[in-house]
């Protein structure tokens, strides 16, 4: 599993601020290790984008992810952190993408985007949230994904 997360304040939401944070990648190769596995790649503003990454071994947070195996399926279920700004109505269940099931050796892509409120004003975060069940290649996420939801709306 990889989490790929950018952060930016308003001075990257328009150009040529946006199109740098439009151009950074939605995967990077995993690192050599046993999985499971979380590998964490954040990328900010503050330090013009550098990737900086972590590894954590074992499954990530049911805060974060919700996953359930069966009959040699996984499935998987990103868990908003806020509801996003369209889900703001009270409406936010029937909207959400349902859990994605993966077969082994099938890859997913999950996106959705984030507005926070901070002490100096507001902040935002792309989440991009790899998996793949099984065994794969170091490079398993540089390909097109098996499954993609976008759930990245408009922030202003």
């Amino acid at each position: 599993m990889q989490w790929v997360r950018a952060y930016w304040t308003r001075r990257s939401r328009g150009a040529p601020g946006a199109v740098r944070r439009n151009a950074l990648p939605e995967a990077f190769p995993l690192p050599d290790a046993a999985p499971p596995f979380v590998h964490e790649v954040r990328m900010s503003e503050s330090d013009d984008f550098a990737p900086h990454s972590t590894l954590t071994s074992g499954r990530p947070s049911a805060a974060d992810v919700e996953l359930a195996e069966a009959d040699g399926i996984l499935h998987v279920l990103l868990v908003a952190q806020h509801a996003p700004e369209w889900a703001r109505n009270g409406l936010d269940l029937p909207w959400r993408p349902a859990a994605v099931p993966l077969r082994p050796r099938q890859t997913m892509r999950w996106q959705i985007n984030y507005r926070f409120t901070a002490e100096r004003g507001w902040y935002y975060r792309l989440d991009t949230l790899n998996v793949t069940y099984g065994t794969c290649s170091g490079e398993v996420f540089l390909h097109p994904p098996t499954h993609r939801i976008n759930e990245r709306t408009r922030l202003p």
